[in-house]
């Protein structure tokens, strides 16, 4: 029976602990004896990340990958999110009305939602910061321009309908969804993560010449995992985890968002393959089906992009790849690994690394999925560390002591 355990390795000083500080299946689980120790900072000047590949290269990069295969757990999930809309809601899109699948129509419509803030773009859609007027509630909405086919409206509704009816601590809430006929768009309201992404806060730390520690990316891998894990438990797949779809409350819990809809469908209102195809799965790249433990290679990546402080591929000092070669690089060249830096006091403990390696097995079939991770070492000990250290965190990264 294979072991989570790997081979020794020379003891070191674990990974940087939890504070920013500022300057200049079935297989069995063993148990490690080593625990991060050492400084809480780790401070390395910010590595400047690979701009995005031009737009003309994107259409081409849409060409090259194969669209995937639907996997039977995915046909199922359809069926599933096709049998709870009701005849009523499969409406047309292009009915004037609202179609709304969740929450209250009196409530969830445009004029209903007075905008505070711009929170972010993305090929998706545009995140913003909005009150219920009629309830006081502060949510996020997010609006997705879709294409004029009636078709993607419906499978956008389809699809998002699912998020209704999960309930984990490690999901954001879902609060409703519907078509705005006027501008041509689908309308997400869901749960407003004060912290923002990972994505967002590691920018920051970087901006601000720090790194992420050990702690706060063993959190994270613990809570997609959870979430991940409840998902696999609905027989719902992912599809784009990455750091932007990683949020984190003021109270430190980090949750994962943006689950349900399939990467092609989002690349089919975007227009063209987004920065999302760059953290698929090597089976997915191939054309192959998708599987929870495509997600687990995402997780992985996004472990890596966060401790490193750019995207990991290709590694730091080789050259600028276009889309193609950068997903052939993917599917070919050796994986990167988490790297000690002893100049700067970078130290990442032998579990964090066998952790992420777990994630980054190329072959899909071999690759552990989030119910076997959960129980990994690192994994069990990071439950352990309570919210609130994560919310002290992100109360530094963001000022909040200071306002």
């Amino acid at each position: 029976m294979a072991s989570l355990i790997p081979p020794k390795r020379p003891h070191k000083v674990g990974a940087p602990k939890l504070s920013l500080q500022l300057g200049g299946a079935g297989q069995s689980v063993a148990h490690y004896d080593e625990q991060p120790s050492g400084g809480d900072t780790t401070i390395m000047p910010a590595q400047p990340i690979c701009a995005q590949s031009e737009s003309e290269r994107l259409s081409e990069l849409q060409q090259a990958v194969k669209p995937r295969r639907v996997s039977a757990g995915e046909s199922d999930l359809m069926k599933l999110s096709m049998s709870q809309i009701s005849g009523g809601e499969r409406r047309g899109s292009d009915d004037a009305s609202l179609t709304s699948l969740n929450m209250d129509d009196s409530e969830m419509r445009q004029d209903n939602l007075e905008f505070i803030s711009h929170l972010g773009d993305g090929a998706s859609g545009v995140v913003s910061k909005v009150r219920i007027k009629s309830t006081g509630q502060i949510v996020a909405r997010k609006v997705i321009s879709t294409s004029p086919n009636p078709a993607i409206h419906r499978q956008l509704l389809r699809e998002l309908n699912i998020n209704q009816t999960c309930h984990s601590p490690y999901i954001v809430d879902f609060y409703g969804v519907f078509f705005d006929a006027a501008e041509a768009s689908v309308v997400m309201c869901m749960e407003y993560c004060e912290g923002g992404s990972m994505d967002a806060v590691y920018k920051e730390v970087r901006r601000r010449h720090g790194r992420i520690g050990e702690k706060v990316l063993l959190k994270v891998a613990e809570c997609v995992l959870g979430g991940l894990a409840y998902l696999h438990s609905r027989r719902i797949i992912h599809c784009d985890v990455k750091p932007s779809n990683i949020l984190v409350t003021r109270d430190g819990q980090i949750k994962l968002c943006d689950f349900g809809v399939s990467g092609e469908l989002i690349n089919s209102v975007a227009g063209t393959f987004t920065g999302t195809s760059y953290y698929m799965a090597p089976e997915r790249i191939r054309g192959q089906p998708y599987t929870i433990a495509s997600d687990v290679w995402s997780l992985g990546v996004s472990l890596l992009e966060m401790a490193s402080n750019r995207f990991p591929f290709p590694p730091e000092g080789e050259p600028f790849l276009g889309p193609i070669e950068l997903l052939t690089y993917i599917t070919n060249s050796p994986l990167p690994q988490l790297k000690d830096d002893e100049a700067r006091g970078i130290r990442w403990s032998r579990a964090f690394r066998d952790l992420v390696d777990r994630c980054l097995v190329r072959d899909g079939k071999a690759r552990a999925g989030p119910d076997v991770l959960i129980m990994h070492p690192a994994v069990k000990r990071s439950m352990q560390t309570p919210n609130s250290d994560i919310a002290r965190f992100v109360a530094r990264v963001w000022d909040w002591d200071a306002k």
